[in-house]
């Protein structure tokens, strides 16, 4: 919400709208809170007066070389100076929203917090299943905090040869503790695996052990974050070390409606080919949203004259979903998506059959080709 992309957001106060009206109080409250959170999105960033205060270490500057692997020579970390410009700001439910302002809100308080003897937060954990924003989140919250981010790369950091791994990673939070900016740890558990993985060998332990004191040291000088989609793969020790700990879940339909509208921009998308696209992604991930959006972005260009107006209705959307199945093949697919491949009949059903979904008998008649009374009769039949 803090894009001020104007015709995204009177979408998402036409959704809260169409809650409320709906009788949905929580939903809309919700919504209602995103936007909030939006408009106080500025001052939630921290100043850089501040946070000199709270951080040490020299600027990172475009001629800062990373550190490297004296072996192979291959960079340990990507340096990304602007994160604000390496991706969209997520998506986030209004729960999530406030938990990450919270973590950037300390670092504004950071004297009213060592008044008491304590600090912000210097360690967190976002974990969660592959293409729920974790990435995303990440460097939104360096974003807000304007600072640079060190992306350590696995594949330099990884090797081998023994003991190289281990010294790589020192030479990592060596680097990353000399400048102000926030560590970013991308695929942790990949480092930071349970010291007693009975397919590990020695080699893992040192690793841990390292990762475990240089966690330690690095903790007064500046904000590390991991991420990670298997959590219960790292030792218990990395885990006690995170103070924060984040879980990022499967964005519900709220969520994936307000994905839609920013994955299409700059087209337009009529109500009822919202919902049927919001009712189609459940159980999809952000990532799993974006290239669905992305399939009927193409399924227009290749379907649809040139000189047409950018805007998709129902069918549109239908006839673009049926075709991206085909070529999202699943050998265990009981997804939506391949419901609306079947007969009519159990389109409507599904469509209709469900609470949550805002559709009618009249927006389903349309969708199919179907007169109201024939949507009706088929709903009073018993499935075949």
């Amino acid at each position: 919400m803090a894009s001020g992309d104007d015709k995204f957001r009177k979408q998402v106060e036409r959704l809260r709208d169409r809650l409320t009206k709906a009788g949905d109080d929580e939903g809309a409250s919700a919504i209602a809170g995103l936007l909030a959170a939006g408009e106080r999105s500025t001052s939630l960033q921290p100043s850089r007066v501040e946070l000199s205060r709270a951080m040490v270490g020299e600027q990172l500057t475009p001629s800062t070389n990373p550190p490297f692997d004296k072996e192979s020579g291959a960079p340990l970390a990507q340096i990304i100076l602007e994160p604000v410009q390496a991706s969209l700001p997520p998506v986030l439910t209004g729960e999530l929203e406030l938990a990450i302002g919270s973590v950037l809100r300390e670092w504004t308080d950071y004297d009213r917090l060592r008044e008491l003897g304590i600090s912000p937060t210097h360690t967190a954990l976002i974990f969660g299943a592959p293409g729920t924003g974790k990435t995303v989140t990440a460097m939104h919250i360096a974003a807000q905090l304007g600072l640079p981010v060190v992306l350590a790369r696995l594949d330099g950091l990884m090797s081998s040869l023994l003991g190289t791994t281990a010294r790589n990673i020192g030479t990592l939070f060596e680097f990353a503790n000399r400048y102000k900016c926030v560590l970013l740890l991308d695929e942790f558990d990949a480092l930071a695996k349970l010291r007693d993985d009975p397919q590990e060998v020695g080699e893992i332990k040192r690793v841990v052990n390292t990762l475990l004191q240089c966690l330690d040291v690095r903790g007064p000088l500046g904000l590390t974050i991991g991420v990670t989609n298997h959590p219960s793969l790292l030792d218990p020790a990395i885990w006690r070390r995170f103070e924060v700990k984040i879980e990022m879940p499967l964005p519900p339909a709220t969520a994936r409606e307000r994905l839609i509208c920013e994955f299409l921009a700059p087209m337009s998308i009529q109500e009822s080919a919202l919902h049927l696209l919001t009712w189609a992604s459940d159980g999809a991930s952000g990532a799993d949203v974006r290239t669905m959006t992305h399939a009927i972005k193409r399924y227009f260009v290749l379907e649809k004259p040139a000189d047409c107006d950018p805007h998709l209705d129902a069918n549109d959307v239908l006839a673009a979903l049926q075709r991206y199945h085909v070529t999202s093949a699943n050998l265990d697919d009981r997804s939506r998506l391949a419901t609306l491949r079947e007969d009519p009949r159990v389109i409507a059903r599904a469509l209709l059959g469900n609470p949550q979904a805002s559709f009618t008998q009249a927006s389903v008649a349309q969708l199919l080709g179907r007169d109201q009374g024939t949507i009706s009769r088929w709903m009073k039949e018993e499935p075949v």
